[in-house]
């Protein structure tokens, strides 16, 4: 006799999105734990699906934060520029007042660009109104040379000073070299012989360098070529020797027409995000293996740039539609996840950073403005859906009876709601809450759905306590099949 029920289980979490959650929020492809939907919900423990991290202020800011320097210059100092000005940051706030005052206003900045540290000395690649320049301020005075970069020779500039592109400007350090992007260049400066070659590599018209890291000893340069804008790009990855003394190239990867957004090394993988505009949501996450560029996972929203990138648990964080996500493994006995982890602020984030291993995101709305950082509360706006599950059998369809939830041990006021949409989200359930202090078992009967072709699991986590999490071990979904 055909058995005439069915037992649903939804665990691993960790596993993050669906395969084709970026393309479709119904799809049924990927295995039982993995999301169709989520939004500001954390899933990086091997353990449980909770709420993301909320972010908590830094202080005050009155323009959109572009870049954070991911890296501290001494014990819990570091630094970030923005449209017109130079701040310092802590692990806790963002420096207003002393001596010097902060912020400290940049001459001329109308757009700051990007920040590295060498030989004692911050460097800052900007934009004025009409071209690029460099600032530099010794670490050990904080006093601002504004226009280090273009000015003469005899007045402290650098050997073969030269006004930059008006362009983005990416940019990397190796001992005493700093590799920066200029447009169509790019730009080297050498420390040990004070000289500036903004140009030292052309790519041609067309081009533009996207962004510079240096990785097993060589410097690895993505420069994007085609007009700007929703049009198509052609993408290019060149390998460029350490020394930066020749302006002759090691090798190439090309990974045809699609659009570069940032490089990524970690545990010695380059990774890149990049877009293939031929796909309404062609945003990937793949890794450089030889010439090839193989796709590790699939997002959706818009494409991060070289300044909004960072990492986070042994995961690369980086800022998609104004959102958090993540891509990685917390361990390495876990599969490659991505996710969306966190909200990014107000609707425009700028630069997104860790110099102290806590992630910094930038934002602004309007008038407003804030530099903030991952705190110890929970986002109180998040959920999670399943993959949607068919629930038919030959001419039957199913009756869900009972949903048990398994929690960590709930604490104060900790809750969720659940309910159970159906027949491809046109129907819903009526709405259970996961609460109650102590608790780690949740039973639910009578969901008033009635028979049903397929369903998915919905969490919500909005309005609930930002201060204990409800935190999911397992959903099991029982049902029967009914003519």
């Amino acid at each position: 006799m055909e058995q005439n029920s069915f037992r649903i289980i939804l665990d691993k979490f960790n596993q993050g999105y669906a395969p084709l959650a970026n393309s479709n929020s119904l799809t049924g492809f990927g295995n039982a734990g993995m999301a169709s939907v989520m939004v500001n919900a954390d899933v990086l423990s091997a353990d449980y699906l909770t709420q993301g991290p909320a972010l908590s202020s830094l202080g005050t800011v009155t323009e959109l934060i572009t870049f954070i320097l991911d890296k501290a210059t001494s014990d819990n100092v570091s630094y970030a520029i923005g449209a017109t000005k130079l701040f310092k940051i802590s692990s806790t706030a963002v420096a207003s007042g002393g001596s010097p005052s902060w912020p400290q206003v940049i001459t001329n900045c109308a757009d700051g660009e990007s920040l590295v540290d060498m030989g004692g000395n911050l460097y800052g690649f900007y934009n004025t109104s009409s071209a690029g320049d460099i600032l530099k301020m010794p670490l050990s005075t904080e006093a601002i040379d504004p226009d280090w970069g273009s000015e003469e020779e005899v007045s402290g500039g650098p050997i073969g000073h030269a006004a930059l592109q008006k362009a983005i400007h990416p940019s990397a350090t190796k001992e005493d070299l700093i590799l920066f992007g200029n447009g169509r260049y790019c730009g080297v400066y050498t420390g040990g012989s004070n000289t500036l070659a903004p140009t030292k590599l052309d790519f041609g018209i067309g081009n533009e360098v996207a962004d510079v890291v240096f990785h097993a000893n060589q410097w690895w340069i993505a420069v994007n070529y085609g007009v700007s804008g929703t049009n198509r790009s052609y993408g290019h990855i060149f390998l460029y020797d350490g020394s930066a003394t020749t302006a002759i190239l090691a090798d190439e990867t090309s990974i045809g027409y699609q659009r570069i957004g940032f490089l990524m090394p970690l545990n010695g993988i380059m990774y890149v995000a990049y877009q293939d505009l031929s796909a309404t949501d062609g945003y990937k996450i793949g890794y450089v293996l030889g010439r090839q560029l193989k796709p590790l996972a699939s997002f959706s929203g818009s494409l991060p740039s070289f300044y909004q990138k960072t990492l986070f648990k042994s995961t690369i964080l980086f800022i998609s539609n104004a959102l958090v996500y993540s891509c990685g493994a917390v361990d390495d006995n876990l599969p490659i996840q991505i996710s969306q982890l966190a909200d990014g602020g107000y609707s425009t984030v700028g630069a997104m950073a860790a110099p102290f291993g806590t992630p910094m995101v930038a934002s602004s709305q309007s008038t407003s403005y804030q530099l903030a950082k991952f705190g110890t509360t929970f986002d109180t706006t998040g959920s999670w859906k399943s993959i949607v599950i068919p629930v038919t059998n030959g001419r039957m369809k199913g009756m869900i009876d009972t949903v048990i939830v398994t929690t960590k041990i709930l604490v104060g006021s900790a809750s969720a709601t659940l309910i159970i949409e159906a027949n491809q989200g046109v129907s819903s359930s009526s709405t259970k809450t996961i609460t109650t202090t102590g608790k780690t078992r949740h039973i639910f009967t009578d969901f008033s759905l009635g028979g049903i072709e397929d369903c998915r699991v919905a969490i919500s986590w909005s309005g609930v306590s930002a201060s204990n999490d409800c935190a999911i071990r397992r959903i099991e979904v029982i049902g029967h099949y009914l003519e």
